[in-house]
């Protein structure tokens, strides 16, 4: 993939991803322990500056006068569905979502050339390629993934979880984040509401996707003011609940911004 080209460090995690039994070849002092520190010791992961990174194009709202990006990151989790029968005659009915949010400051700079054979082609952030990348990686691997990186590194890519509460309220909460030199504080939390959505636009060689809306949020609680959901990949509910279980979930990746 030509993303790979760009970042040698985003290579080594799509290597990792495909290995059999990665795990097994992660024990200490082996080669690939060893491969992983080198390109990873010493470059940085996490609290890249945001003053300069803009919002990407969309149909909703600017962020309100006065706010600034607080967090960038990529979400990796489940939109969760429910079906009344398990019949064409029902349709899915959300009921939240939940999903661990990795820093992603640091790609927001890097752009890449999507089209080499193609002179006159637009380069683009590498932060917009990762979702559709992301959503393939099972969620464990996921995971394992980001508990190398921190393990080797020192750096937690982990800043943040996403869920709904009890009430279906959408929740985004840092004040979890370990990293020494995190933007976290005690008022890095927001319960929000759906201000504005569009569809996620169809990308080029795929026309209609199954990736759920874009979105935008703002704050009913909490110390962040407005939230973005972007370059959604995958999250959306088949069309019926037609041989569908009671309860299921449907795997996402996501943008998403924090402005405060």
């Amino acid at each position: 993939m030509i993303w790979m080209a760009v970042s040698l460090p985003i290579a080594v995690l799509c290597f990792c991803i495909t290995t059999a039994n990665a795990r097994n070849h992660f024990s200490s002092g082996s080669i690939y322990n060893t491969i992983i520190t080198t390109f990873f010791t010493n470059l940085d992961l996490i609290n890249c500056p945001l003053s300069e990174i803009s919002l990407p194009q969309s149909t909703l709202p600017a962020p309100s006068e006065g706010l600034s990006l607080q967090f960038l990151t990529i979400g990796r989790g489940t939109q969760n569905y429910t079906c009344a029968t398990n019949t064409n005659t029902s349709t899915p009915e959300a009921i939240g979502a939940t999903a661990t949010l990795f820093d992603a400051s640091c790609l927001a700079a890097l752009d890449v050339d999507t089209d080499f054979n193609d002179s006159s082609s637009e380069s683009q952030s590498l932060l917009h390629l990762l979702p559709d990348v992301l959503r393939s990686v099972p969620l464990g691997s996921a995971d394992f993934l980001s508990n190398l990186i921190t393990r080797v590194t020192g750096q937690d890519l982990v800043i943040g979880t996403h869920y709904f509460t009890a009430d279906g309220v959408p929740f985004f909460d840092f004040r979890g984040s370990s990293s020494d030199s995190s933007r976290a504080t005690a008022e890095s939390w927001v319960a929000a509401a759906k201000d504005d959505d569009e569809d996620a636009p169809a990308k080029p060689g795929y026309g209609i996707t199954g990736d759920v809306a874009w979105l935008k949020l703002t704050r009913v609680e909490g110390g962040i003011s407005e939230v973005y959901r972007l370059h959604t990949s995958g999250g959306a509910a088949p069309a019926t609940c037609e041989g569908m279980p009671e309860v299921f979930t449907v795997d996402y990746t996501s943008e998403y911004w924090f402005y405060g």
